[in-house]
């Protein structure tokens, strides 16, 4: 009798996780877009270091990501340097109605370091 109460408690989990997969709908979130960048000088004169980073999406967004990142690193002493990064994302709705109505998720760092050596710096 122990077997068949195990059996059909067996079959029982098994048809609720079948109903549960067929009822339920995937999870989709909003978009999200995001930019990392570095830019690094190591000389005896600081560098000119800027960015300019564009996120554009439609003002309700879901099912899409996009993600970038850039490093820049100058390890002469000659003279003046500029390190710029230009960085455009464009993202779109998937397609599917989800009901979720809340803006997109945009995150962009960048990070400019000057590191000063001395004037004997040999890289």
């Amino acid at each position: 009798m122990k077997h068949k109460d195990l059996y059909l408690g067996f079959l029982s989990f098994g048809m609720f996780l079948t109903v549960a997969a067929i009822a339920t709908k995937p999870v989709i979130a909003q978009c999200v877009t995001s930019h990392v960048g570095v830019q690094l000088n190591m000389s005896n004169t600081p560098a000119r270091q800027t960015s300019n980073v564009e996120m554009n999406s439609p003002k309700s967004c879901t099912g899409n990501s996009s993600s970038s990142t850039a490093v820049q690193v100058n390890t002469s002493n000659n003279g003046r340097v500029r390190q710029h990064q230009e960085v455009r994302h464009d993202i779109r709705n998937n397609g599917r109605n989800t009901g979720v109505n809340g803006p997109s998720i945009q995150n962009s760092v960048v990070i400019p370091v000057n590191v000063r050596t001395p004037k004997n710096f040999n890289p």
